[in-house]
């Protein structure tokens, strides 16, 4: 699949849809304004921005089946979520109260971007943080980390989860989150999991419905 870019010359994005161009501009205009930021990391958010919206087009396109040009608003916690954004059970009850109260049943692709924009900066700062600590954990460069050495990973930093907070976490996500692929975690004879992948981590991590 071919991804987005952004000839600075001619200021041109490859997106399908002008309104993608012209919000995008309007970020990366804002990115370069900001104080304090290296040449090379407003680069690096640059072109991750330019990839996550080309993405966040594709994702729209792929629900509007019917050609509309709108979606049910209900849609958007999940389809944020495929796009690496985290809404649990909390936010998503938050959103609906706010779009009863605004009376908005629908959405269109800039509405839909528009949600996007409000936490696309935390998004790419979260994805960068867990890529760091899960490279860390994956001494093997197996692209999986071993669930032992996680769950003890786990119980000394942070909130220091709990082993049974943790087995139950586990537990649930396997049997109900319809997200995670068979191969990126690993199974024993016992049918406990040994190794998960990074992607399966963190799909996990997201998976809104769990409490």
């Amino acid at each position: 699949m071919q991804l987005a870019n952004f000839d600075s010359k001619k200021n041109e994005f490859n997106y399908e849809y002008d309104i993608t161009k012209k919000i995008v501009s309007k970020i990366l205009n804002k990115l370069n304004k900001e104080q304090g930021i290296s040449s090379g990391t407003k680069d690096y958010n640059r072109s991750k921005i330019v990839k996550y919206f080309f993405e966040a087009e594709l994702l729209f396109k792929y629900h509007d089946m019917n050609k509309s040009g709108e979606l049910d608003i209900k849609l958007f916690p999940q389809m944020a979520r495929q796009l690496k954004q985290i809404y649990d059970i909390r936010d998503i009850k938050k959103f609906e109260k706010e779009m009863q109260f605004k009376k908005i049943n629908k959405m269109s692709l800039p509405m839909f971007l528009t949600l996007l924009k409000r936490r696309l900066f935390k998004t790419i700062d979260e994805n960068e943080t867990f890529q760091k600590y899960f490279h860390v954990l994956d001494m093997d460069k197996k692209n999986k980390i071993d669930v032992n050495k996680l769950k003890s990973f786990l119980s000394l930093i942070g909130d220091k989860v709990s082993a049974e907070n943790f087995d139950f976490f586990f537990k649930y996500n396997i049997t109900n989150n319809d997200k995670l692929k068979e191969e990126d975690i690993i199974m024993d004879d016992k049918n406990n999991p040994t190794e998960i992948s990074a992607d399966a981590y963190r799909d996990m991590l997201t998976y809104y419905k769990y409490l």
